[in-house]
């Protein structure tokens, strides 16, 4: 397994740590509308920085250099889902706007948190030489 997909596993487990905490309070707040709300707003946040973790690393493999160009076109495309998904949802009644938006903002600051704190964590080398200058040094 690679450390994207360590990194990746971490933050959805993380994500997947506050899902009942958010579910049950969406729940309370809004009923079942609200429940399906938080649970579509958790998957969104999770999905859309996943993607972005896996793409990037497998740019990187590929090319180091192709690592700032993946993550600028993903993102593009991330955006353009996500604005064609909110523009086809806008008078949807099947779930609570409001769960949803708080929803995504706790997945979001979720994901995020883990990803950067298994990230700091993982054994990443940040610095790549070639064979030969470490030899000739």
């Amino acid at each position: 397994m690679t450390e994207e997909m360590r990194i990746v596993r971490g933050a959805v487990l993380a994500t997947a740590v506050v899902t009942p905490v958010a579910l049950v309070v969406a729940g309370v707040a809004a009923g079942g509308k609200g429940v399906l709300g938080a649970a579509f707003g958790l998957a969104l946040a999770a999905a859309f920085f996943s993607v972005t973790v896996v793409a990037v690393g497998a740019a990187g493999r590929i090319q180091p250099d192709l690592m700032v160009p993946a993550a600028l076109i993903v993102f593009a495309l991330k955006m353009m889902v996500v604005g064609l998904l909110f523009f086809l949802l806008r008078d949807t009644t099947a779930f609570d706007r409001g769960a949803f938006a708080l929803a995504v903002v706790l997945g979001t600051c979720t994901y995020l948190t883990a990803e950067m704190r298994f990230a700091l964590r993982a054994r990443i080398p940040y610095v790549i030489t070639d064979d030969q200058d470490g030899a000739a040094g």
